[in-house]
């Protein structure tokens, strides 16, 4: 059944399972490489990933965080994803803007699950705002969940 799971995971999922060996998100990221699920991914979300990843902050905490760790771990997941080259969806998102890429990488991709420690994402299925309303409905079987119920169904 987790085969057929199409997989959109947020930065803060994937952060947290390279900076944190035996999380929730470490078990996704294993998961994943193991193609346990279909993992998708975009320029501008690869964009974000590398954006954050780099960021001095992280590498002065992590120091195994370096360019080139980076650069192939951001390679290696290019190589295990369905890589969406063109995402003509458009989806307004103006509580956060940043997240668009997210879902619009969701839409045009037909996932299944979007993975995140984000809230405003997370409020997105039971929300009663536009965003929230017009997700559902170009997205009627898209879940968005935390790192430990998406670790579950990989762990199930």
């Amino acid at each position: 059944m987790l085969a057929s799971f199409r997989v959109v995971l947020d930065t803060n999922i994937l952060v947290r399972g390279i900076v944190s060996g035996g999380s929730p998100a470490a078990t996704i990221l294993a998961a994943a490489d193991e193609r346990r699920f279909t993992l998708l991914l975009s320029k501008p979300v690869l964009r974000e990933y590398s954006s954050v990843l780099s960021a001095l902050v992280l590498s002065k905490r992590f120091a195994s965080l370096t360019p080139a760790t980076i650069e192939v771990l951001l390679e290696r997941l290019r190589y295990l994803a369905d890589y969406q080259r063109e995402i003509n969806v458009r989806f307004l998102f103006p509580r956060d803007p940043a997240d668009r890429p997210f879902l619009e990488l969701a839409i045009a991709g037909g996932a299944t699950h979007l993975v995140t420690a984000d809230p405003d994402l997370l409020g997105l299925p039971a929300g009663r705002d536009d965003s929230a309303k017009r997700l559902r409905r170009r997205c009627p079987n898209l879940r968005v969940v935390d790192a430990l119920n998406f670790s579950q169904l990989c762990d199930g």
